[in-house]
């Protein structure tokens, strides 16, 4: 036995929250984006503003996107933990089962 021990009630049922997370985090990044984009360029557009913009305006774009596939990414995390959770469910049944079987011939 390697000592781990897992719920899988409780894990196929908290697998299910993931797509709640993934929805907030969604509207965040969607409040985040609408908040940049309503500000516009107020570094403005002399060399101080322009070199601003050169240095943070990639990088901002970069984070937001980075953001915006958090959603996508806790909705699969989700559904590979209500998938574990049912693989790890059909494969005890089968082998209490086949335990169950071998135990009758026995």
């Amino acid at each position: 036995m390697s000592g781990f021990r897992s719920d899988l009630g409780r894990l196929g049922k908290h697998a299910s929250e993931f797509d709640d997370l993934a929805a907030q985090a969604q509207r965040i990044v969607d409040d985040l984006r609408r908040a940049v984009e309503a500000a516009g360029e107020c570094w403005g557009g002399d060399d101080i503003g322009a070199n601003f913009a050169r240095t943070h305006c990639g990088r901002a774009d970069q984070a937001l996107g980075d953001l915006n596939g958090m959603s996508a990414q806790l909705r699969e995390m989700g559904a590979k933990f209500a998938a574990t959770a049912a693989t790890t469910q059909h494969a005890d049944v089968g082998s209490a089962d086949e335990l169950g079987r071998i135990a009758g011939r026995g």
